[in-house]
């Protein structure tokens, strides 16, 4: 029997059976030309030699392969196809998977003088080694409590047995080669500790074996037509003459199992010699105008941070529900510069031996270039000067010099964005001293509103995310329900909030408010870390003055605690004693206990950056957490009063490296805590078990419990500067939105 396709070319069956469209010549033209030419960039930056010839097969076979894939899948989709060779494993960022992947063998541990330094886990591709490591035990004493003074800034790096260095770039090590499956990973010493406070010279073999069958990499999809549109905000002035498109390109997507990742890049130029600043964002929305709630994906932003000379952002997000197209948006002025004739200058003695944090008060205005500016006070540091400004809202910065002296670095500015007072820094080798003349020039003013603007749609949505979103078993509240939340009700209408807000003067200070919004008393102007007592009658809030001061709402008297500088204060069941976070005289966030009737703080711990939790029923024990350096790591710790001990109970994994905000139910039975991705809220039993999922992605930030079992949430509300506060019962999952009138951050809660 005659074949009827024994003269057609291969090709030609295959497309014919797989009903692809024909392909564009001049694509494939393009294609085969734009890869000859990448192919002479490299033959021109190497010596020829026999290795050569290699490369040049290779070339020649991936073009046979790129131009059948092409006929396989059709011209719009091969860029897609051929990036697949790139891929993102969570915790290793975007990884080139065209060589094979290696993993740690096991994690590696080092303990000396009570600190423990563990690798725990280590992911190499052909393009970067990522090491990922955590640090426990530094006591706070080991850090700087000043800010003028700095530890060490050495960094680490993956010793070869060559002896050859891999050292940091700015997505993780430079890559190990193939056959090396030995290093060591060497930490000079602890970063930011001061010199002889803490071991040195840290050094911990690893060793590298084949990535698991199972690692999940997923494909990273290349866009290189994304749809992108910019829009510019009117302006009355500086109008430019010509049109300039501010545009956001989204450049790489990313599929995860509940949504996306995208990375992407705007493009901050400006005209007429005019720079832009970003200031917000970037802000997500879909086609119904519905914010999106997202998080930073770390991983992701090293790995592409220097894939472009124009500033690179990556956002990760879950997709359930959304309508498409997206939206992604930032926003930001134009910044001019005014004439630079204009320049002022004035004189100021520092004395013969300025001292670290010595001020001295200034209180001289200035006119430059038509414009007000008020130099309040000059601040000493260890190696330079701080110039304090009070400036019109439509400066942005001055340049500050001091005659004579070269500055090796410094920085200021923000003047518009922050109430018109800015700062700037001027650091130098040896710190200059005597008289000194200061010349105020340079000038940079707020030009027009600019917006960065661009689209995007998946290709293809994923089935399962293109319907309503379901919580999971157990989830009380998730993003997209908070809209449809009712209003408190009368059976929980009592009670009072104390809330953490911008008040009408302009500053941010502490308010207490009934739970139905009838009253809204201030309690103090500047203030934070507030603290409800047990009754609802007196507030403990961090002062401007490094102390401690309680309030008593009731006859409107304030006392301060002397030698209580802190923060993240906790009262006891009885209102007698308190708890919180210690700073300056030497200590760096540890936890203290004080008698508030008399008496001296008692430090308990003596690691750092620690957030306490609360108190037992019986006021027995203190609960706090501890955090890894490095990771997203809690050590929750148990301290008994009477026996002065101090008990290690387990270890919160999933929690955010950032403000844990843990928070121990009256009960004593649960801590709420922020889950790792900044937005959600879990809680788990003070051993450590049944471990759960509150609140899925709802920008939670302050939380509260009340005696009576409620939990207060407050919920971020993108780029604003207010919340939404909710209360939820978490054994029965009822939720109520509190009045609108409590729009701030929650950080009391009292519910007879």
């Amino acid at each position: 029997m005659n074949n009827p396709h024994s003269n057609i070319p291969i090709e030609e069956i295959v497309r014919d059976s797989l009903k692809v469209p024909e392909v564009n010549a001049r694509f494939v033209d393009q294609l085969y030309e734009d890869l000859n030419n990448q192919a002479g960039k490299k033959r021109f930056n190497q010596r020829i030699s026999l290795k050569w010839r290699s490369v040049s097969i290779l070339t020649s076979a991936l073009l046979i392969l790129i131009v059948v894939t092409m006929f396989l899948i059709g011209p719009n989709r091969v860029y897609g196809e051929i990036m697949k060779i790139f891929g993102y494993i969570p915790g290793g960022g975007i990884v080139d998977l065209s060589t094979p992947i290696r993993v740690l063998a096991e994690p590696v541990s080092v303990i000396r003088d009570d600190i423990s330094i563990t690798v725990t886990s280590a992911i190499l591709s052909g393009d970067q080694t990522q090491i990922e490591y955590r640090i426990f035990g530094v006591p706070g004493s080991a850090y700087p409590d000043r800010e003028d003074v700095t530890g060490c800034m050495q960094r680490e790096y993956l010793r070869l047995p060559d002896g050859r260095r891999l050292v940091q770039n700015n997505f993780g090590y430079e890559p190990v080669p193939m056959d090396v499956n030995d290093a060591v990973f060497v930490i000079p010493c602890i970063a930011n500790t001061l010199p002889g406070k803490t071991p040195e010279n840290w050094e911990l073999p690893l060793r590298f074996i084949p990535a698991p069958a199972d690692l999940n990499a997923i494909p990273v999809t290349e866009l290189s037509t994304p749809e992108v549109i910019l829009a510019q905000e009117e302006s009355d002035q500086n109008t430019p003459s010509e049109s300039i498109e501010y545009s956001v390109i989204v450049s790489k997507e990313i599929e995860t199992s509940d949504g996306y990742i995208l990375v992407g890049n705007y493009e901050p130029q400006g005209y007429n010699g005019e720079r832009a600043h970003m200031v917000e964002g970037p802000e997500i929305m879909d086609a119904t105008g519905k914010d999106i709630a997202y998080v930073y994906p770390q991983s992701v932003t090293e790995s592409i941070n220097q894939e472009s000379s124009h500033s690179v952002w990556a956002a990760e997000f879950k997709a359930a529900g959304l309508t498409y197209p997206l939206t992604i948006r930032f926003s930001g002025y134009l910044l001019q510069s005014v004439e630079s004739g204009a320049n002022a200058e004035f004189t100021f003695d520092v004395g013969a031996d300025p001292l670290p944090g010595q001020s001295w008060a200034i209180d001289q205005e200035f006119e430059l270039a038509g414009h007000s500016l008020k130099l309040e006070t000059i601040n000493a540091s260890q190696n330079g000067y701080t110039f304090q400004f009070q400036v019109d809202p439509e400066v942005y910065a001055v340049n500050v010099q001091i005659e004579g002296f070269i500055s090796e670095g410094g920085g200021g500015g923000g003047a518009g964005f922050t109430d018109g007072q800015f700062s700037t820094s001027l650091r130098y080798s040896q710190l200059p001293t005597g008289l000194l003349k200061v010349t105020l020039s340079d000038l940079v003013l707020i030009g027009d509103t600019i917006i960065w603007e661009g689209m995007w749609s998946p290709a293809s949505p994923h089935a399962k995310l293109t319907g309503n979103i379901d919580a999971q078993p157990g989830v009380c509240l998730v993003a997209v329900s908070i809209e449809g939340l009712a209003s408190t009700t009368d059976s929980i209408s009592a009670g009072k909030a104390l809330v953490y807000e911008k008040l009408d003067s302009g500053s941010w200070g502490l308010a207490i408010y009934n739970i139905d919004g009838s009253l809204h008393q201030i309690v103090v102007e500047q203030g934070n870390w507030g603290a409800l007592s047990p009754d609802g009658s007196q507030v403990a809030y961090s002062s401007t003055d490094n102390t401690i001061h309680i309030v008593d709402l009731v006859s409107q008297t304030e006392q301060a605690l002397p030698g209580t500088g802190g923060f993240d204060i906790h009262w006891s069941p009885e209102g007698n004693l308190i708890a919180y976070v210690g700073i300056g005289n030497g200590v760096t966030n540890s936890v203290f206990i004080l008698d508030i009737d008399g008496g001296l703080p008692q430090q308990i711990s003596e690691w750092s950056y620690e957030s306490v939790v609360g108190w037992s029923p019986d006021s027995n024990q203190l609960y706090f957490v501890a955090p890894y350096t490095g990771g997203a790591a809690w050590k929750v710790y148990a301290y008994d009063l009477n026996k002065d001990l101090t008990e290690e109970l387990f270890t919160i994994e999933n929690g955010t490296p950032k403000l844990l905000n843990p928070q121990l139910s009256p009960d004593g039975k649960w801590i709420a805590y922020r889950g790792r991705d900044n937005s959600s809220l879990y809680r788990v039993r003070t051993d450590g078990s049944d471990m759960e999922l509150l609140l899925e992605d709802v920008g939670a930030v302050g939380v509260e419990w009340s005696h009576s079992g409620w939990l207060g949430v407050s919920l971020m509300i993108p780029d604003s500067d207010e919340s939404k506060i909710i209360l939820f019962n978490p054994e029965s999952c009822e939720i109520h939105l509190m009045p609108e009138a409590l729009n701030g951050e929650l950080q009391g809660l009292y519910l007879p």
